[in-house]
């Protein structure tokens, strides 16, 4: 993002997600999202090659579809209330969650590591708070659909091994268990979407430094400190108690009314993820070395990130509990 036009699409980006955030209606939610949409886009050619086009079209066509299906279905539903399903199918075909998610790991594969980072974190905000919108029926229609995004997300992952598709389908995981805090309280909403965003950021600083793709060059890495702090904060993510990932869920099963069935498909899907996150990490954490992991925890700036993944969202809580 070295030309000074990419801060007019960040913008973009912010300026739709808080429109989406703050509209009244279904015309102003549909215009948050469509600029949303194309603020993006521009953010995709960090290279400007091939591949990143192929990536913009492969995400224009099912957002621009979504976008479609969600303002006809609004415009339709003051005549007949029971195509309002319409605009659940178009929220999650935007988000990318099972069974919608046929763009979201080829698109994610053919992303640099700045907007493939941006469409993990910055780019479910706005469908989120959409969906959070509608009425309490649909929200009740949108939890098989978390339930599979969940299993899916943990079904996915196994037997990856480059570092991007573990993320890419841990993504589609957690965007289920979003879609379960949605039928609970706002506030665990809230500190999940940041409990998810702070720690793919964490993750991120360390794999913008790093020049690799597979998850066994990545813990290679002779910095004991730094793999230590990634390999914890992806442990999180998966959900390892007794780390804020897992707390997260936690609060997201005492909250959510689903029922248990949906329950029992999140819970399901988190141990498969976890699964396959501590075959990743579980060798790594026993190679270190106790003197070099303090000394390197002192001095790493990677640790700041990772302590404010870590305390944010539970400082969170307890402001609003």
């Amino acid at each position: 993002m070295k030309s000074p036009s990419k801060l007019l699409f960040v913008f973009l980006l912010m300026s739709s997600t808080c429109l989406v955030a703050s509209s009244s209606n279904w015309l102003t939610t549909w215009m948050g999202l469509e600029i949303n949409m194309l603020g993006y886009i521009p953010l995709i050619f960090m290279k400007e090659n091939t591949s990143e086009s192929e990536a913009a079209v492969k995400y224009l066509i099912p957002q621009s579809v979504g976008s479609t299906i969600f303002i006809s279905s609004a415009i339709i539903s003051g005549y007949n209330d029971n195509l309002q399903i319409l605009m659940v199918i178009a929220m999650c075909l935007k988000l990318g969650v099972a069974p919608f998610h046929f763009w979201f790991p080829p698109v994610m594969a053919s992303l640099q590591l700045m907007p493939a980072f941006i469409l993990l974190t910055w780019q479910k905000i706005a469908p989120i708070l959409a969906i959070s919108s509608f009425n309490s029926f649909l929200v009740k229609l949108i939890m098989p659909i978390a339930a599979i995004s969940a299993l899916w997300g943990g079904i996915g992952g196994i037997n990856q091994t480059d570092i991007r598709s573990l993320l890419t389908y841990s993504s589609i995981g957690h965007t289920g268990w979003m879609l379960a805090s949605i039928n609970s309280n706002y506030t665990i909403l809230l500190a999940y979407l940041l409990t998810y965003m702070m720690i793919n950021i964490s993750i991120y600083t360390f794999l913008s430094k790093e020049d690799s793709k597979s998850y066994k060059q990545l813990f290679s890495s002779k910095e004991s400190g730094k793999i230590f702090i990634l390999a914890i904060s992806i442990l999180s993510l998966g959900g390892l108690p007794p780390l804020v990932g897992f707390i997260m869920k936690l609060l997201v099963l005492v909250f959510t009314e689903a029922k248990m069935i949906i329950i029992f498909g999140l819970v399901i899907g988190a141990l498969m993820s976890l699964f396959y996150y501590l075959s990743l990490t579980f060798s790594s954490l026993l190679s270190f070395s106790k003197m070099h992991l303090t000394k390197s925890l002192m001095t790493s700036k990677q640790s700041i990130l990772f302590s404010l993944s870590q305390i944010l969202p539970l400082t969170m809580i307890l402001f609003f509990f």
